[in-house]
């Protein structure tokens, strides 16, 4: 502890010896040099001016602070009770005045007439008056007048199937048929016009066997429909020579074959 004081008065006492001998220094080099210059009259400044120091007066700016205090306004819903006036209609019961209409009775007096002898002649015989006959109709039966074409639609109808002559089935629509002579044989090489929607087309009978040795097909849809088509036979030549039959379809993949067989009535 001692001996860490001494160093410090140590340091002290050479730090005053260096400063004495600089301030020696100083004084030997002052006296060597020249003599100092004539003095000049110094000239007098201006005291300068102190500017007052200025203090800020702080001035507090007080911001209120507003508490909305809440007015509650009751809104009254006046309650409508409406009054019911009864007006009490008075129930009027009839009075019923019962007339009593004396009864009369006759007073008969009975006067005795002379007996009278009637004599009455009756004729021998009373023709009858003929009474009236409601008339009476006998319904005819009227024949109906022969067709003017030599072709007419075997047995009257058309006869709808499922298709049989083709492995398209159900994705297959269309008509076939035979033709037959008068009597009862197969007639080939005759044509049937078939058209209708989207359809104008032409076969010869005999051109498919399957549906006999007269037989026809003409197809018409790769689906079922409801299309109605028209049917014709016609010569050779192309005269017209049945009537034109209607063939309407329906949906049903077990009707969409239409059978159309013609039978001749009389020579062409």
């Amino acid at each position: 502890m001692g001996q860490g004081r001494a160093q410090v008065y140590n340091l002290i006492s050479i730090l005053f010896l260096v400063l004495s001998l600089g301030a020696a220094l100083l004084v030997g080099l002052r006296l060597a040099a020249p003599p100092p210059a004539t003095p000049q009259v110094a000239l007098a400044l201006p005291t300068s001016a102190v500017l007052p120091t200025v203090t800020s007066t702080l001035t507090p700016t007080l911001t209120p602070t507003l508490t909305p205090t809440e007015t509650f306004t009751p809104t009254i819903t006046p309650s409508i009770s409406p009054t019911i006036t009864w007006t009490l209609i008075p129930s009027l019961t009839p009075s019923l005045t019962r007339t009593t209409t004396p009864s009369l009775t006759p007073s008969l007096t009975s006067t005795i007439a002379p007996s009278l002898t009637i004599t009455s002649t009756l004729p021998a015989s009373l023709t009858p008056v003929p009474s009236e006959t409601p008339n009476t109709f006998v319904q005819q039966n009227t024949v109906p007048p022969p067709s003017p074409y030599p072709f007419v639609l075997r047995d009257d109808q058309v006869i709808f199937t499922s298709n049989f002559a083709n492995t398209a089935q159900c994705a297959w629509q269309g008509v076939g048929g035979q033709v037959f002579d008068m009597n009862g044989q197969p007639l080939i090489n005759l044509r049937v016009h078939v058209f209708g929607p989207g359809v104008d087309l032409f076969t010869t009978t005999g051109s498919n066997t399957l549906y006999g040795y007269s037989g026809w097909e003409v197809p018409l849809n790769t689906t079922v429909t409801s299309n109605s088509y028209i049917v014709e036979l016609q010569s050779s030549e192309g005269t017209i020579i049945s009537p034109q039959i209607t063939v309407t379809f329906v949906p049903d993949c077990t009707k969409n074959l239409g059978l159309v067989s013609f039978t001749q009535t009389r020579p062409f």
